[in-house]
Protein backbone atom coordinates (compact mmCIF):
# COMPACT_ATOMS: atom_id res chain seq x y z
CA UNK A 1 0.00 0.00 0.00
CA UNK A 2 1.34 3.42 -0.99
CA UNK A 3 1.96 5.97 1.78
CA UNK A 4 1.99 9.70 0.97
CA UNK A 5 5.21 10.40 2.87
CA UNK A 6 7.06 7.66 0.95
CA UNK A 7 7.66 7.12 -2.76
CA UNK A 8 4.86 5.13 -4.42
CA UNK A 9 7.21 2.21 -5.10
CA UNK A 10 7.69 1.51 -1.38
CA UNK A 11 4.93 -0.61 0.19
CA UNK A 12 5.09 -0.20 3.98
CA UNK A 13 3.30 -2.99 5.85
CA UNK A 14 3.66 -1.49 9.32
CA UNK A 15 6.07 0.47 11.46
CA UNK A 16 6.74 0.35 15.21
CA UNK A 17 8.68 2.59 17.54
CA UNK A 18 9.76 1.33 20.97
CA UNK A 19 10.98 3.08 24.11
CA UNK A 20 12.32 1.76 27.40
CA UNK A 21 10.54 3.15 30.45
CA UNK A 22 12.13 2.98 33.92
CA UNK A 23 10.59 1.12 36.85
CA UNK A 24 7.88 2.92 38.86
CA UNK A 25 7.32 5.55 36.16
CA UNK A 26 3.82 7.08 36.40
CA UNK A 27 2.25 7.58 32.97
CA UNK A 28 -1.16 8.78 34.15
CA UNK A 29 -2.73 9.61 37.50
CA UNK A 30 -6.41 10.20 38.10
CA UNK A 31 -8.23 10.27 41.44
CA UNK A 32 -7.05 7.36 43.58
CA UNK A 33 -5.62 5.39 40.64
CA UNK A 34 -2.19 5.56 39.02
CA UNK A 35 -1.10 4.00 35.73
CA UNK A 36 2.55 3.06 36.21
CA UNK A 37 5.35 0.65 35.37
CA UNK A 38 6.27 -1.93 38.01
CA UNK A 39 9.66 -2.70 36.46
CA UNK A 40 11.68 -1.59 33.44
CA UNK A 41 9.12 -1.69 30.64
CA UNK A 42 9.22 -1.59 26.85
CA UNK A 43 6.55 0.65 25.33
CA UNK A 44 5.87 -0.05 21.65
CA UNK A 45 3.73 2.08 19.32
CA UNK A 46 2.69 0.26 16.13
CA UNK A 47 1.22 2.12 13.16
CA UNK A 48 -0.59 0.23 10.41
CA UNK A 49 -2.99 1.47 7.71
CA UNK A 50 -6.08 0.87 9.88
CA UNK A 51 -4.86 1.16 13.47
CA UNK A 52 -2.56 2.52 16.13
CA UNK A 53 -1.59 0.08 18.87
CA UNK A 54 0.31 0.78 22.09
CA UNK A 55 1.74 -2.27 23.87
CA UNK A 56 3.59 -2.65 27.17
CA UNK A 57 6.02 -5.46 28.02
CA UNK A 58 5.59 -6.28 30.85
CA UNK A 59 2.10 -4.88 31.38
CA UNK A 60 1.44 -1.60 33.15
CA UNK A 61 -0.09 -1.72 36.62
CA UNK A 62 -3.21 0.26 37.53
CA UNK A 63 -2.49 0.81 41.22
CA UNK A 64 -5.52 1.06 43.52
CA UNK A 65 -5.60 1.36 47.33
CA UNK A 66 -6.44 -1.82 49.37
CA UNK A 67 -8.71 -3.69 49.52
CA UNK A 68 -9.32 -2.91 45.85
CA UNK A 69 -7.49 -5.23 43.49
CA UNK A 70 -4.80 -3.87 41.17
CA UNK A 71 -5.24 -4.32 37.43
CA UNK A 72 -2.90 -4.71 34.49
CA UNK A 73 -2.93 -2.95 31.12
CA UNK A 74 -1.23 -4.89 28.30
CA UNK A 75 -2.24 -2.81 25.29
CA UNK A 76 -4.74 -0.38 23.78
CA UNK A 77 -5.75 -0.57 20.13
CA UNK A 78 -7.25 2.39 18.25
CA UNK A 79 -9.26 1.73 15.07
CA UNK A 80 -8.74 4.69 12.72
CA UNK A 81 -11.89 3.93 10.73
CA UNK A 82 -14.44 3.76 13.56
CA UNK A 83 -12.60 5.56 16.37
CA UNK A 84 -13.09 2.55 18.66
CA UNK A 85 -10.46 2.10 21.36
CA UNK A 86 -10.06 -1.41 22.73
CA UNK A 87 -7.96 -1.84 25.90
CA UNK A 88 -6.73 -5.15 27.29
CA UNK A 89 -7.28 -4.73 31.05
CA UNK A 90 -7.26 -7.58 33.59
CA UNK A 91 -7.16 -8.12 37.36
CA UNK A 92 -3.80 -8.95 38.92
CA UNK A 93 -4.81 -9.51 42.56
CA UNK A 94 -6.66 -8.05 45.53
CA UNK A 95 -9.73 -9.05 47.51
CA UNK A 96 -12.26 -6.67 45.94
CA UNK A 97 -12.39 -6.84 42.15
CA UNK A 98 -14.40 -3.83 41.02
CA UNK A 99 -13.88 -0.92 38.69
CA UNK A 100 -12.68 -2.71 35.57
CA UNK A 101 -14.98 -0.60 33.41
CA UNK A 102 -13.52 2.58 34.89
CA UNK A 103 -10.00 1.26 34.34
CA UNK A 104 -10.81 0.59 30.69
CA UNK A 105 -12.14 4.14 30.37
CA UNK A 106 -8.85 5.46 31.79
CA UNK A 107 -6.91 3.36 29.28
CA UNK A 108 -8.99 4.88 26.48
CA UNK A 109 -8.34 8.34 27.91
CA UNK A 110 -4.61 7.57 27.84
CA UNK A 111 -4.84 6.69 24.13
CA UNK A 112 -6.94 9.80 23.40
CA UNK A 113 -4.24 11.85 25.08
CA UNK A 114 -1.65 10.39 22.70
CA UNK A 115 -3.53 11.35 19.54
CA UNK A 116 -4.88 14.72 20.70
CA UNK A 117 -3.99 17.69 18.45
CA UNK A 118 -3.26 15.30 15.56
CA UNK A 119 -5.34 14.23 12.52
CA UNK A 120 -5.54 10.77 14.14
CA UNK A 121 -7.99 12.17 16.69
CA UNK A 122 -10.68 12.63 14.01
CA UNK A 123 -11.86 9.31 12.55
CA UNK A 124 -12.07 8.10 9.92
CA UNK A 125 -8.35 8.70 9.47
CA UNK A 126 -6.07 7.16 6.87
CA UNK A 127 -2.36 7.38 7.71
CA UNK A 128 -1.41 6.29 4.20
CA UNK A 129 -2.88 9.51 2.77
CA UNK A 130 -1.47 11.84 5.45
CA UNK A 131 1.20 13.93 3.65
CA UNK A 132 2.52 15.14 7.02
CA UNK A 133 2.66 11.76 8.73
CA UNK A 134 6.17 12.41 10.08
CA UNK A 135 4.85 15.58 11.78
CA UNK A 136 1.81 13.67 13.08
CA UNK A 137 3.97 10.98 14.67
CA UNK A 138 6.22 13.63 16.21
CA UNK A 139 3.17 15.13 17.93
CA UNK A 140 2.16 11.70 19.27
CA UNK A 141 5.63 11.33 20.78
CA UNK A 142 5.35 14.80 22.30
CA UNK A 143 1.97 13.88 23.82
CA UNK A 144 3.44 10.66 25.21
CA UNK A 145 6.04 12.48 27.27
CA UNK A 146 3.72 15.36 28.20
CA UNK A 147 1.22 12.93 29.70
CA UNK A 148 3.61 11.35 32.17
CA UNK A 149 6.27 12.21 34.69
CA UNK A 150 9.17 10.45 32.98
CA UNK A 151 11.39 11.63 30.14
CA UNK A 152 11.85 9.41 27.10
CA UNK A 153 15.34 8.99 25.67
CA UNK A 154 16.34 6.83 22.75
CA UNK A 155 14.09 4.71 20.57
CA UNK A 156 14.06 1.66 18.34
CA UNK A 157 12.16 1.82 15.06
CA UNK A 158 11.09 -1.36 13.25
CA UNK A 159 9.51 -1.61 9.82
CA UNK A 160 8.59 -4.16 7.18
CA UNK A 161 8.30 -3.11 3.55
CA UNK A 162 8.27 -4.34 -0.04
CA UNK A 163 9.88 -2.59 -3.02
CA UNK A 164 7.82 -2.38 -6.21
CA UNK A 165 10.70 -1.14 -8.34
CA UNK A 166 14.42 -1.76 -8.28
CA UNK A 167 16.53 0.30 -5.89
CA UNK A 168 20.10 0.69 -7.11
CA UNK A 169 23.20 2.72 -6.41
CA UNK A 170 26.72 2.63 -7.69
CA UNK A 171 30.10 4.26 -8.11
CA UNK A 172 31.59 3.50 -11.51
CA UNK A 173 31.15 -0.18 -12.33
CA UNK A 174 30.69 -1.12 -8.65
CA UNK A 175 27.47 -0.89 -6.68
CA UNK A 176 24.35 -2.68 -5.50
CA UNK A 177 20.78 -3.29 -6.51
CA UNK A 178 17.74 -4.49 -4.58
CA UNK A 179 15.33 -5.97 -7.13
CA UNK A 180 11.65 -5.15 -7.47
CA UNK A 181 9.59 -7.42 -5.24
CA UNK A 182 12.27 -7.65 -2.55
CA UNK A 183 11.11 -7.57 1.06
CA UNK A 184 13.00 -5.74 3.78
CA UNK A 185 12.76 -5.89 7.57
CA UNK A 186 14.72 -3.16 9.34
CA UNK A 187 15.36 -2.24 12.97
CA UNK A 188 16.75 1.23 13.64
CA UNK A 189 18.34 2.49 16.88
CA UNK A 190 17.75 6.24 17.31
CA UNK A 191 19.67 8.42 19.76
CA UNK A 192 18.47 11.48 21.64
CA UNK A 193 15.81 12.95 23.86
CA UNK A 194 12.19 13.02 22.77
CA UNK A 195 12.65 16.59 21.48
CA UNK A 196 15.75 15.60 19.51
CA UNK A 197 14.03 12.55 18.06
CA UNK A 198 11.12 14.75 16.98
CA UNK A 199 13.17 17.49 15.34
CA UNK A 200 16.46 15.90 14.29
CA UNK A 201 16.60 12.12 14.78
CA UNK A 202 20.09 10.61 14.78
CA UNK A 203 20.33 7.01 13.67
CA UNK A 204 23.12 5.06 15.36
CA UNK A 205 22.55 1.60 13.90
CA UNK A 206 20.30 -0.09 11.33
CA UNK A 207 19.91 -3.85 11.16
CA UNK A 208 18.57 -4.97 7.77
CA UNK A 209 17.25 -8.35 6.67
CA UNK A 210 16.62 -8.35 2.93
CA UNK A 211 15.35 -11.07 0.62
CA UNK A 212 17.95 -9.93 -1.93
CA UNK A 213 20.57 -7.17 -2.17
CA UNK A 214 22.97 -7.89 -5.04
CA UNK A 215 26.52 -6.53 -4.96
CA UNK A 216 28.14 -6.05 -8.34
CA UNK A 217 31.83 -5.27 -8.80
CA UNK A 218 33.48 -4.57 -12.09
CA UNK A 219 30.02 -4.77 -13.65
CA UNK A 220 29.57 -8.40 -12.56
CA UNK A 221 27.16 -9.71 -9.92
CA UNK A 222 29.31 -11.16 -7.16
CA UNK A 223 27.23 -11.69 -4.03
CA UNK A 224 23.73 -11.57 -2.59
CA UNK A 225 23.80 -9.80 0.78
CA UNK A 226 20.91 -10.99 2.95
CA UNK A 227 21.70 -9.40 6.32
CA UNK A 228 23.83 -6.37 7.12
CA UNK A 229 24.22 -3.55 9.63
CA UNK A 230 24.63 0.13 8.75
CA UNK A 231 26.23 2.32 11.40
CA UNK A 232 26.14 6.09 11.67
CA UNK A 233 28.28 7.65 8.95
CA UNK A 234 27.57 4.82 6.51
CA UNK A 235 29.90 2.15 7.86
CA UNK A 236 28.62 -1.34 6.97
CA UNK A 237 29.04 -4.74 8.60
CA UNK A 238 27.91 -7.73 6.52
CA UNK A 239 26.45 -10.62 8.52
CA UNK A 240 24.99 -12.97 5.90
CA UNK A 241 26.04 -13.34 2.28
CA UNK A 242 25.63 -15.85 -0.55
CA UNK A 243 28.07 -16.02 -3.51
CA UNK A 244 26.79 -15.51 -7.04
CA UNK A 245 28.26 -16.25 -10.45
CA UNK A 246 31.11 -18.76 -10.72
CA UNK A 247 31.60 -18.91 -6.95
CA UNK A 248 28.00 -19.97 -6.44
CA UNK A 249 28.64 -23.41 -7.91
CA UNK A 250 31.67 -24.13 -5.74
CA UNK A 251 31.40 -25.86 -2.39
CA UNK A 252 32.12 -24.59 1.11
CA UNK A 253 35.31 -22.60 1.63
CA UNK A 254 36.17 -22.85 -2.06
CA UNK A 255 33.19 -20.66 -2.96
CA UNK A 256 34.31 -18.04 -0.46
CA UNK A 257 37.88 -18.08 -1.80
CA UNK A 258 36.57 -17.58 -5.33
CA UNK A 259 34.31 -14.76 -4.19
CA UNK A 260 37.10 -13.03 -2.27
CA UNK A 261 39.42 -13.25 -5.28
CA UNK A 262 36.71 -11.69 -7.45
CA UNK A 263 36.10 -8.86 -4.96
CA UNK A 264 39.64 -7.68 -4.18
CA UNK A 265 41.37 -5.22 -6.47
CA UNK A 266 43.03 -7.07 -9.33
CA UNK A 267 41.72 -10.46 -8.18
CA UNK A 268 43.93 -13.51 -8.08
CA UNK A 269 44.78 -13.23 -4.37
CA UNK A 270 46.24 -16.52 -3.18
CA UNK A 271 44.28 -17.93 -0.27
CA UNK A 272 44.61 -21.40 1.19
CA UNK A 273 41.28 -22.27 2.88
CA UNK A 274 42.86 -25.25 4.63
CA UNK A 275 45.44 -22.99 6.25
CA UNK A 276 43.14 -20.07 7.08
CA UNK A 277 39.95 -21.96 7.84
CA UNK A 278 36.46 -21.21 6.45
CA UNK A 279 35.59 -18.74 9.22
CA UNK A 280 38.64 -16.57 8.49
CA UNK A 281 37.96 -16.59 4.75
CA UNK A 282 34.31 -15.74 5.40
CA UNK A 283 35.39 -12.79 7.56
CA UNK A 284 37.66 -11.49 4.79
CA UNK A 285 34.83 -11.80 2.26
CA UNK A 286 32.41 -9.86 4.47
CA UNK A 287 34.96 -7.10 5.10
CA UNK A 288 35.63 -6.76 1.37
CA UNK A 289 31.90 -6.62 0.58
CA UNK A 290 31.41 -3.93 3.24
CA UNK A 291 34.21 -1.85 1.71
CA UNK A 292 32.64 -2.22 -1.72
CA UNK A 293 29.12 -1.38 -0.56
CA UNK A 294 29.84 1.75 1.49
CA UNK A 295 30.67 4.18 -1.39
CA UNK A 296 27.57 3.08 -3.29
CA UNK A 297 25.38 3.52 -0.20
CA UNK A 298 26.79 6.97 0.56
CA UNK A 299 26.26 8.01 -3.07
CA UNK A 300 22.65 6.79 -3.01
CA UNK A 301 21.84 8.64 0.24
CA UNK A 302 23.39 11.86 -1.08
CA UNK A 303 21.28 11.66 -4.23
CA UNK A 304 18.05 10.60 -2.47
CA UNK A 305 18.27 12.52 0.82
CA UNK A 306 14.64 13.68 0.58
CA UNK A 307 13.08 10.29 -0.28
CA UNK A 308 11.13 10.43 3.04
CA UNK A 309 8.97 13.56 3.21
CA UNK A 310 9.94 15.81 6.13
CA UNK A 311 13.32 14.16 6.72
CA UNK A 312 16.87 14.62 5.40
CA UNK A 313 18.48 11.17 5.27
CA UNK A 314 21.98 12.66 5.23
CA UNK A 315 21.38 14.32 8.59
CA UNK A 316 19.58 11.32 10.03
CA UNK A 317 22.35 8.88 9.03
CA UNK A 318 25.30 11.23 9.58
CA UNK A 319 26.40 10.99 5.95
CA UNK A 320 28.18 14.01 4.40
CA UNK A 321 26.54 16.02 1.67
CA UNK A 322 28.16 15.82 -1.74
CA UNK A 323 30.40 18.75 -0.77
CA UNK A 324 31.80 16.92 2.23
CA UNK A 325 30.03 18.26 5.34
CA UNK A 326 27.18 16.45 7.08
CA UNK A 327 23.89 18.00 5.97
Amino acid sequence: MAWSFLPSWIDLESVSISFDLPARAVLRRTGIAALATSSATALRLTLAPALLRITFEPYLVINLPPPLGDMGLQQVEYDFRSGAMTPNVFYTGGLVRVGKGSAEDEARAFMRGLVTSTPMAMPPYDPTSDPDLVVTVRQVLSNLEAGGSTAVRGARLSARLTLHQELAGGVGSDGFRIPAGATIAASVDIEGTRQEIETAPRVQRIEVDCSSAVLHKGGVDQADVRRFVVKRGGEIAVERVEPLGAARNAAGAESLVRLFSALVAGGGVALDPQRLGPSVVEGLVKEEIARALRPALVEWVQQNADVVVGMDLRQVLGIPAAGGDVA
